[in-house]
């Protein structure tokens, strides 16, 4: 299925307005607060998620920030193809424990499952990374946009032929924004933007 394709597809998914609660009330989360915010109650965020997992069939996924799985574990809802999953998050001075993620992820996924907490530079990553050949990447950051581009350019790099990048943010955040439309022109790619809650863009390689 072609970008264009898929996002018509999902945004026909996403126009059915499923209720995010039948996805996340069962979801674990640090502060029950949490559950109340606009984020956690939009129908074009997390559904997107789900309705992507039936949608696509890949063998191996990538998260490029994982933080409490919420996302990748509702897309294991949906999606009952894949055997290997890395999930990387960025090191920061913040305290963060993959703990909470791991759980929502096993819920849905039984597959051979890697976390790494660090450097997208860490020997590890790469060791992960070069082994196994990677259909989908989901890359759920805001940061720099030095920082998105060398995101895109390793994934780029370890993708499988048809391999499939999945950006969020790039219409609310200005570098994640600059860095997927830029890096589209590098790759010689049109760009596909979803109209989800924060726009996901698409790229197939």
């Amino acid at each position: 299925m072609e970008p264009i394709e898929l996002k018509l597809l999902l945004e026909e998914k996403l126009d059915k307005n499923l209720s995010p609660r039948v996805f996340l009330d069962s979801m674990r989360v640090i502060d029950e607060e949490s559950r109340k915010t606009a984020a956690y109650n939009d129908p074009r965020y997390i559904p997107f998620y789900y309705w992507l997992g039936e949608a696509v069939k890949p063998k191996s996924v990538i998260e490029i920030g994982f933080r409490l799985g919420l996302c990748s574990g509702n897309f294991f809802r949906g999606c009952k193809t894949a055997e290997k999953f890395f999930a990387f998050q960025e090191i920061s001075t913040e305290y963060y424990s993959p703990r909470i993620g791991r759980r929502n992820v096993k819920d849905h996924f039984k597959g051979k499952f890697d976390i790494h907490v660090g450097f997208l530079t860490d020997d590890r990553v790469d060791m992960i990374l070069s082994v196994n050949v990677w259909d989908l990447a989901i890359i759920n950051e805001e940061v720099g946009y030095d920082k998105h581009r060398s995101y895109l350019e390793v994934i780029w790099s370890k993708l499988n032929t048809d391999g499939l990048i999945i950006m969020d943010y790039v219409s609310r955040h200005k570098p994640a924004k600059e860095a997927f439309l830029d890096f589209c022109k590098y790759v010689n790619r049109e760009p596909v933007v979803v109209n989800t809650r924060y726009g996901i863009g698409i790229i197939r390689k």
